[in-house]
């Protein structure tokens, strides 16, 4: 083989193959990642929104069941009211970290072939504690000291969490209040007003109707 034949690349030559490989390669890793942080931002998006909905649809539940049924504390005090909310509740429950949004007792708690010591009735509450929009139950009714409650974590990540509770229309417009029972009434409002905020987005507000509760 003649000398030409065998002449190879120049030293520049391969300096700018390198200088195109690599800058080829990190735009494939770029682009690599980008799309593993669009599938793992979409897949906690995804999970937000299934646990609002989740959320949503427990409370609304929650919401339609509600009776004019009332309690005693762990004293045994009976309360006045069959809906408490924005309120400190009677007896230790209640931590000081924690905020009271609502406590009632709603009915059709399934009890198959009654397999359970309870009644279909169940006590439950809604609150606020360490960034959480947690529910609250208990088996019984009635308090006790020392009774089991369930937690459930509904949402997480929050900054914020208010209610707010329907009095009824007031000429053009309807009429809330940030504490229930008002003064001079016990039965249960007629709708709940969550609110909810996450830290830099706009604040979330749901509307939840009361069931037939007259």
């Amino acid at each position: 083989m003649s000398r030409a034949a065998q002449k190879g690349m120049t030293l520049p030559e391969v300096m700018i193959a390198l200088l195109i490989f690599a800058a080829i390669s990190s735009a494939s890793i770029y682009a690599l990642r980008l799309s593993v942080d669009s599938r793992d931002q979409l897949a906690a998006a995804d999970l937000e929104l299934k646990s609002m909905q989740i959320a949503r649809t427990l409370i609304k539940e929650d919401m339609a069941q509600l009776t004019k049924r009332t309690v005693r504390d762990e004293f045994g005090v009976k309360k006045a009211a069959s809906f408490y909310g924005n309120l400190v509740s009677y007896g230790g429950r209640v931590e000081d970290d924690e905020k009271l949004l609502a406590s009632f007792v709603r009915n059709g708690w399934r009890n198959p072939d009654a397999g359970e010591p309870r009644s279909a009735l169940q006590y439950v509450e809604y609150i606020f504690k360490n960034g959480s929009l947690i529910r609250r139950s208990r088996l019984y009714l009635d308090d006790t000291s020392g009774a089991d409650t369930i937690e459930r974590v509904l949402l997480d990540g929050l900054v914020e969490a208010r209610a707010s509770f329907l009095i009824g229309p007031r000429g053009d417009e309807l009429e809330w209040a940030d504490i229930w029972p008002i003064s001079g009434g016990v039965n249960p409002p007629r709708a709940l007003s969550l609110t909810l905020e996450q830290d830099g987005r706009a604040p979330i507000r749901q509307y939840f109707w009361i069931g037939e509760i007259s």
